[in-house]
């Protein structure tokens, strides 16, 4: 993943490590739901949340 030095490398980082943590968490879920849909706003806020705290 490659960045424009609008911020901070440290900030990069770390928001890299976030959406590398979340991809591993969404393709766990995946395994386990198999199938099963979840379409509510709050899990999208709470993905952003998570993000970008």
């Amino acid at each position: 993943m490659k960045f424009s030095g609008a911020l901070p490398a440290r900030r990069v980082n770390e928001l890299v490590q976030r959406v590398e943590t979340l991809r591993e968490a969404v393709q766990f879920a995946r395994e386990e739901a198999n199938g099963a849909e979840v379409a509510e706003r709050r899990t999208g806020d709470a993905v952003f949340r998570y993000l970008f705290r």
